[in-house]
């Protein structure tokens, strides 16, 4: 990745540094994630996602807001991930002891730290990069999301082909291994020294207040109701696949190796994001990315059997190329005394929108079967056209 000369060597060290943290902690995320159906039942794992993730997009808001306020950006990114790292290994207590309570709790912990880190990390890259750069910071840490993703599902799978049941927790608790290389690289992080802090400047308020950013907000959060379905939940009920209990159904180290495969798809996707975003800007890459979504869609709406398969891992490559380009769109337009602020902002607006998105497809799908998914690309196109507009490029 090619770092503006402006920001020199410091800049580099600092973008790869937060780079390996994002690989690490997606490796845990993606290894513990598929497994904790071992330990976890259907009702649990429901209200354990939806209260978690909503306890960390709404504290993005907060920590994102402070990290303007005090113009500090480096210890709240090490700080969440700490939190990551140590809550994760924890969940090895409730799967040795059968206490689905316990890993619950350890969950919405993971998803505190990403409340902790989640805005100030976005806003750390952005203050390291400008122009190009920009972009493909942004695309670098989305592969080295997936990549890490796609090591901690490959090797769940492992775990889960070689491991009875009752001993998964023991492979939990070796994630403690990482939480040391996670500490390592969290104490190299660094503000940017050379910028003005953004304390004396940062306005008050719990939502950003440049015009600039508003009507991408907007957009980004429309398209969301469309963009953020998830394909793999779509495709499972489109396709009729068994039901819970079925002899079928498919073993828990297959159902990591789906993961991983999504997670190499969304990465090599990524990983040329960067370049197309830097050449055609993140508003065009946005729009081309939502228009090709909306055609998938059309797809999910025609095909069946096993032409879905390939129908969904498209729906993983659009988002691989545009989940780097709306964070690099909204950086480049937010001021900087706003801009960890205005991450708080798209994350609980994304967050808000996927899950009215995925309750609104979930239950047409039941009345409506696959014809849902006109609606969806419907949405899609609707979220191009709101991109366009006076001084939003």
């Amino acid at each position: 990745m090619s770092i503006n000369p402006s920001t020199g060597p410091d800049a580099a060290s600092q973008i790869k540094r937060v780079g390996w943290l994002h690989f690490a902690n997606d490796f845990t995320l993606d290894f513990l994630t598929p497994l904790l159906p071992a330990g976890v039942g259907v009702a649990w794992l429901g209200i354990m996602e939806g209260f978690a993730d909503a306890a960390g997009q709404v504290l993005k808001l907060f920590t994102g807001r402070a990290s303007d306020r005090t113009g500090r950006r480096a210890v709240w990114v090490g700080a969440g991930y700490l939190v990551n790292a140590v809550a994760r290994p924890l969940s090895a207590v409730g799967l040795l002891f059968a206490m689905p309570v316990w890993i619950v709790c350890c969950r919405v912990a993971d998803r505190v730290g990403k409340g902790i880190r989640g805005s100030a990390t976005d806003a750390l890259v952005a203050d390291w990069t400008s122009g190009e750069a920009r972009a493909r910071a942004f695309a670098r840490m989305r592969t080295m999301d997936h990549l890490g993703a796609t090591a901690g599902g490959l090797s769940a799978a492992l775990v889960a082909w070689w491991l009875r049941p009752d001993q998964l927790w023991m492979a939990v608790a070796a994630l403690a291994i990482v939480a040391f290389v996670v500490a390592w690289l969290a104490r190299g992080l660094r503000d940017r020294p050379d910028l003005e802090p953004a304390s004396s400047t940062a306005p008050g308020g719990w939502w950003p207040r440049s015009p600039q950013v508003r009507r991408p907000l907007v957009a980004i959060g429309f398209a969301t109701l469309a963009t953020k379905v998830s394909p793999l939940l779509v495709l499972v009920q489109v396709a009729g696949l068994p039901a819970e209990g079925s002899s079928e159904q498919w073993p828990l180290w297959q159902v990591c190796l789906g993961w991983a495969a999504l997670g190499i798809v969304q990465a090599g996707a990524s990983a040329i994001a960067g370049s197309i975003t830097s050449r055609v800007g993140a508003a065009a890459m946005l729009r081309l990315g939502w228009l090709a979504a909306a055609a998938v869609f059309a797809g999910l709406a025609l095909a069946s059997g096993a032409w879905l398969i390939p129908v969904g891992l498209a729906f993983g490559v659009i988002a691989g190329l545009t989940e780097g380009a709306e964070k690099t769109w909204l950086a480049d337009l937010a001021p900087r005394q706003e801009r960890a602020l205005t991450f708080g902002a798209m994350a609980l607006i994304t967050a808000v929108a996927g899950l009215l998105g995925n309750a609104l497809c979930g239950l047409l799908l039941v009345h409506w079967g696959p014809q849902v998914f006109w609606l969806m690309a419907g949405i899609s196109v609707v979220g191009v056209m709101l991109t366009y507009g006076r001084k939003i490029d």
